[in-house]
């Protein structure tokens, strides 16, 4: 039974560990020193635009929205699909030295600026097409960090540009546009929560400890028993 229980604690730890620090771009977003990608520009290195990377900033240009994803649940009673909400996808252009790069930025409903970065998609689109900038949209403030953009997202993304004739040729789009997409997140949060899951793994950790020694004791105690009924 001991053995049990304690296979049981080892499995969920090594579990959490790997969502812990098994590349959780989360995780690395909660404890790195965000990046200004537009103030800090100038000294910024192309090759930290991965997983995990923390900015924060305010948002002065961000492009149309080239895709959504809505999620769907199956209702239990009738087996009936329940729409939940959808999630828009917007090009958000990042600045890393004299280049631009582009990643994709997730926003719904739900999200406190989603109607201030619909405001500024409009205007920057509108100063695109028009080389107007009345009536420009003020930059937003966001906090987040890059995450891996699915792939059916990042071929739509990459079909925008080339549709759009944006770079001369396909090379450039594979170099600029990345398969990422930011998300917005709050770093006390999850701060909070990786140290919520740290003390889980402590106490994992201590019951197998426990579980061990009594699983070892008890093996000992039926060895002694069968040794008296010799």
């Amino acid at each position: 039974m001991y053995k049990v229980l304690r296979n049981f604690c080892i499995g969920i730890l090594v579990v959490l560990l790997i969502v812990m620090f098994g590349g959780s771009a989360l995780t690395w977003m909660a404890f790195s020193k965000p990046a200004d990608i537009y103030a800090d520009a100038q000294t910024l290195d192309a090759g930290r635009l991965k997983r995990g990377f923390a900015i924060e900033t305010d948002l002065p240009f961000l492009m149309e929205c080239f895709g959504s994803e809505t999620s769907t649940q199956t209702n239990g009673y009738d087996n009936s699909t329940l729409i939940g909400d959808a999630t828009y996808y917007y090009i958000m252009p990042v600045l890393a030295g004299d280049e631009t790069y582009y990643v994709a930025l997730a926003t719904s409903s739900k999200n406190d600026n989603y109607e201030m970065l619909q405001e500024l998609s409009q205007s920057t689109m509108n100063r695109l097409y028009t080389g107007s900038a009345e009536n420009d949209a003020a930059p937003v403030h966001i906090t987040g960090g890059l995450v891996t953009l699915d792939d059916e997202l990042y071929k739509y993304m990459k079909q925008w540009f080339a549709e759009t004739e944006w770079f001369a040729d396909e090379a450039d789009i594979e170099k600029y546009v990345l398969p990422l997409s930011f998300s917005e997140e709050n770093y006390t949060s999850l701060k909070i929560i990786f140290f919520v899951q740290l003390a889980i793994a402590v106490a994992l950790l201590i019951a197998i400890i426990i579980l061990s020694h009594k699983g070892k004791m008890a093996e000992a105690g039926e060895g002694r028993n069968g040794e008296m009924s010799i």
